[in-house]
């Protein structure tokens, strides 16, 4: 079995497996940000310096051992000169909630009546 052949198996297995997505959008966020680093010629410790951090919390950052709020992630567009945009689109994958303690824990429309 090919290298891309287990990688597609590998996506199609796991697709609907929520740690998996965050495993994934944070891999694509970190991308992203590695990215318009590298177009802009700035190092993970001047990214550090113009955000007020340490090189080493950047790095920890790219390397997806962090979770981003987005408090985090609008001071990064900002110190990249970026904006932030956050869409949500239809899809048709699933993911399955049936960890009680996590859904136990989240707002009720009732309880978030804004919505």
């Amino acid at each position: 079995m090919n290298d891309n052949k287990l990688y597609q198996d590998l996506m199609e297995e796991f697709k609907d497996d929520l740690d998996f997505k965050v495993e994934y959008k944070i891999l694509e966020i970190t991308e992203t940000i590695c990215e318009i680093m590298k177009e802009k010629n700035l190092n993970r410790a001047g990214l550090a310096t113009i955000m007020g951090t340490s090189k080493a919390a950047i790095t920890k950052m790219l390397n997806g051992s962090t979770n981003f709020t987005l408090k985090r992630l609008l001071k990064i567009a900002i110190t990249l000169e970026k904006d932030l945009e956050i869409n949500f689109k239809r899809t048709k994958s699933r993911v399955d909630f049936n960890d009680t303690t996590e859904a136990s824990s989240a707002p009720t429309k009732s309880e978030n009546s804004s919505c």
